[in-house]
């Protein structure tokens, strides 16, 4: 998975300054990516114990463990959208209002880099850039939520493309909510220690209305 392994040795460096509308991209991916991985493998890792080398060993395993992660990167980056949305609003001034569209945007050019996965259907990134649109959609009728309770209810939609039995999984939703809930605060706050929060507003969304 292309989007994860640039990953391995970079997430945990220290953050790369964002200052551009590209910059802002790489960030957000890296953070979608990361987010899907971390959350999809760690969990498949605990709920196999002590057999997970053996289960991660199975080549159809491994094709199931590929796929989920791709399923699980749009709601993931959803879910960033939503901590960008809410942490550029100060910058962006009477601008705000357009965050929604602008990320929306960025969320399309970000999946294009990306062919659709194997298995999968034709309309796949289209699929996902309408869950983006949906995390987004009511963001501007008020406050921004506190980032903790971002993962609703993008998380549900990780949950449903783990890739082992329902029945095993059926009782699993709060670890993953809790892990998603975990890794985007990390995001959040790599975020604004990174990022220059003017720059970045007047890149993403011009520097007048």
């Amino acid at each position: 998975m292309g989007l994860v392994d640039k990953l391995v040795g970079g997430i945990f460096a220290k953050p790369q300054p964002i200052a551009t509308r590209a910059d802002l991209a790489d960030f957000m991916d890296s953070r979608a990516a990361f987010l899907a991985q971390k959350c999809v493998v760690e969990f498949c890792r605990v709920r196999a114990g002590v057999y997970w080398q053996k289960l991660f060993s199975e080549k159809e395993f491994q094709a199931e463990l590929d796929l989920s992660r791709w399923r699980a990167y749009p709601p993931a980056f959803a879910m960033v959208a939503e901590m960008v949305e809410g942490a550029l609003r100060e910058a962006a001034g009477i601008r705000q209002r357009h965050l929604p569209e602008q990320l929306t945007g960025l969320a399309k050019e970000v999946f294009s880099r990306y062919a659709v996965p194997a298995g999968e259907e034709p309309a796949f990134w289209t699929l996902g850039l309408g869950l983006v649109e949906e995390q987004l959609a009511n963001t501007q009728s008020g406050p921004p939520r506190p980032v903790r309770e971002m993962p609703k209810p993008m998380a549900r939609a990780v949950f449903n493309v783990l890739p082992m039995h329902k029945d095993i999984v059926t009782n699993d939703y709060d670890y993953i909510f809790n892990n998603l809930r975990m890794n985007l605060l990390r995001a959040h706050e790599d975020f604004l220690k990174a990022a220059e929060l003017p720059a970045v507003a007047d890149s993403l969304l011009g520097a007048g209305e």
